[in-house]
């Protein structure tokens, strides 16, 4: 059945599933949620996908900024600590931030590039 949808498939709809992924520079929730709704099964489910780690790369820095904002005012008031548990927790967040913004610009060359994973978000 693959096989089949492959060989049916269009560049537009390449093209619009690439979109969802790269426009985290541009337009980051919105456009996915539109080709999510507008779109055909396996574009949408690429947009599914592309919003969920659009949200993720957009609440990392915002739970990024509290956790500092925690730890610089838990660093005048406890122990070291409590200190080094705030850093360590914006390491990962700025770590999980970046991994997602990577993976949404490699998913989306990859949908481009690939035949197969096109089909495969």
């Amino acid at each position: 059945m693959n096989d089949r949808i492959i060989q049916n498939s269009t560049q537009g709809e390449r093209v619009l599933a690439a979109l969802s992924y790269l426009s985290i520079f541009f337009a980051p929730i919105i456009l996915p949620i539109f080709i999510w709704i507008f779109a055909d099964k396996p574009t949408s489910s690429h947009a599914a996908k592309s919003l969920i780690y659009h949200i993720i790369t957009y609440i990392g820095p915002i739970l990024l900024i509290l956790s500092i904002g925690f730890g610089g005012v838990l660093i005048n008031n406890s122990s070291a600590i409590t200190s080094i548990i705030m850093i360590t927790i914006a390491i990962i967040l700025f770590i999980i931030t970046v991994w997602y913004t990577i993976k949404n610009i490699y998913r989306g060359v990859k949908v481009i590039v690939s035949e197969h994973a096109y089909f495969h978000p």
